[in-house]
């Protein structure tokens, strides 16, 4: 049984409280409902972004939950993840009051974490998102949901971010390989560079591999390529 006790009181009294728990994944959906006054977690299932079953889930419980006779209110809430920010942006647009929790900010016993994933379960989703509700301190961290246009306008930053990396793996890689035949000081961004690696013999004076070669190539035509995506990036 989930305690409802002290649930964000005073407003509590005011409305017909329903609590929604989601656990994402790509393939399906899981949620957990308390309607009011039950202390019985209900799990249902839905395909992973399909918003028809959704909708018709959440028409399904404000009808059970207008029973009370008191205004409806649905307060729900999901790990910060891979969906990203649009489901809350869709469920404030219903009339859902949702919370994006940080999923490192809540105590989950490792042990009991089930095979595979590294989602928590929804009862205990649920368990943690009363507690914050009744304002015990430390039980979980809600996420701040930027707007779009703020979202949008760091879009370039984090890509320049992410194409650096990559550019450091291209470069690692291309020195790795030919550290392996003996050949140091390599300067992968030097426009010489595919001239210069023409003319190279490894450190026992063969000739380089021919496959080696093109494999070198092609890698350094990847490094390029994000070179020139970061250029335009910062211009």
């Amino acid at each position: 049984m989930i305690k409802l006790d002290r649930i964000d009181a005073p407003a509590t009294a005011e409305h017909a409280t329903v609590y929604l728990a989601f656990e994402l994944s790509k393939a399906k959906w899981k949620l957990g409902v308390l309607l009011p006054g039950s202390q019985k977690l209900s799990r249902y299932t839905i395909g992973g972004g399909d918003l028809v079953a959704l909708a018709a889930r959440l028409a399904d419980v404000r009808k059970k939950a207008a029973a009370d006779g008191r205004p409806i209110r649905i307060l729900s809430c999901y790990e910060a993840g891979l969906d990203g920010h649009w489901l809350h942006r869709w469920l404030a647009q219903q009339g859902v009051i949702n919370h994006e929790i940080d999923p490192s900010s809540i105590e989950v016993n490792r042990r009991a974490r089930r095979a595979k994933t590294d989602q928590i379960d929804l009862e205990k989703l649920m368990r943690t998102f009363l507690a914050y509700l009744r304002g015990e301190p430390r039980v979980c961290s809600i996420v701040h949901v930027p707007t779009v246009e703020d979202e949008d306008r760091k879009r370039r930053t984090r890509e320049r971010e992410r194409l650096i990396k990559e550019r450091t793996a291209h470069i690692n890689r291309i020195r790795g390989l030919l550290h392996g035949q003996g050949i140091r000081d390599v300067q992968p961004l030097a426009r010489s560079f595919i001239a210069w690696l023409s003319k190279l013999r490894a450190g026992d004076g063969r000739p380089l591999p021919e496959r080696l070669k093109e494999e070198l190539a092609r890698e350094h035509e990847r490094l390029q390529l994000v070179a020139q995506q970061i250029a335009e990036i910062e211009a």
